[in-house]
């Protein structure tokens, strides 16, 4: 390339680079402490709304992701829809349980052995281990009968989705709401995942869509503002379909501010 073409393309280039919009620190600002608690709130409500699996299942585990920005333009002040997540975990409580029933075991068999060792009796603290040993073993197994494959839920608040419908893999679908199975765990036949995509405006009449997409709008009308929610389960097939089918979807519908 001649010098003169080839300094005139890097000066064009570097025109594009200086003069093309790009966002800009000021476009972020903090949000406050009372917004997030207001997001928190939501996706609390959500996750009731969406309820438990039951079945003998006890929450192990919950987590938040929760936003410390939003996003505005600097031109026109209007606000970018703020993303937020949650996840929880349930599981039979076995493992719990099996902590508590261990810390028990210690404590008596500390217990009798001082009692057993203060008398001096050997005999006494030779059965006394046997007997610890066997309750031991017998909590063990009790434990792994009671032990149940996790069951996982995550909740998504103005997320982006783009996902084709396969009719054969609608669970239900009603306005503002459809739930899909997905293939997602091929390697593993008693393990599902169902995605219930919520959204009043674009999910409003299901049945003449071949697509799900979740674009959201370019502004909303506060910080707070949600426009959708994705709710993922996974876990064993039969459980994950039936928590799906009775979940209040009215209730999270409800919950979710843009409606036109």
């Amino acid at each position: 390339m001649p010098r003169r073409i080839s300094f005139l393309f890097s000066a064009f280039v570097l025109a594009l680079l200086l003069f093309a919009p790009s966002a800009s620190a000021d476009d972020e600002s903090r949000l406050t402490r009372d917004d997030v608690s207001v997001i928190k709130k939501k996706l609390v409500a959500v996750l009731a709304a969406i309820g438990e699996p039951g079945d003998g299942y006890v929450k192990d585990d919950e987590s938040f992701d929760l936003p410390a920005s939003f996003y505005k333009d600097k031109k026109t002040g209007k606000i970018s829809p703020t993303h937020s997540s949650a996840g929880r975990r349930f599981g039979s409580g076995a493992e719990k349980k099996a902590k508590k029933d261990q810390r028990d075991f210690e404590g008596e068999f500390e217990r009798k052995l001082a009692e057993a060792q203060a008398k001096g009796d050997y005999q006494a603290m030779a059965a006394l281990a046997q007997e610890m040993q066997m309750k031991a073993g017998q909590a063990n197994l009790e434990s792994v009968k009671a032990k149940k494959e996790p069951v996982e839920i995550h909740l998504s608040l103005n997320d982006y989705a783009n996902q084709t419908i396969d009719p054969d893999a609608v669970v239900f679908e009603r306005p503002g709401v459809i739930a899909l199975r997905l293939k997602e765990n091929a390697n593993d036949a008693d393990k599902a995942t169902i995605v219930a995509y919520f959204d009043p405006v674009s999910l409003k009449e299901t049945k003449t869509l071949s697509a799900i997409e979740f674009k959201p709008p370019d502004h909303v009308d506060a910080k707070t503002t949600v426009i959708n929610a994705t709710v993922r389960l996974t876990g064993p097939s039969t459980v994950v379909e039936a928590w799906a089918k009775k979940m209040d979807t009215k209730a999270v519908l409800s919950l979710i501010d843009r409606t036109r």
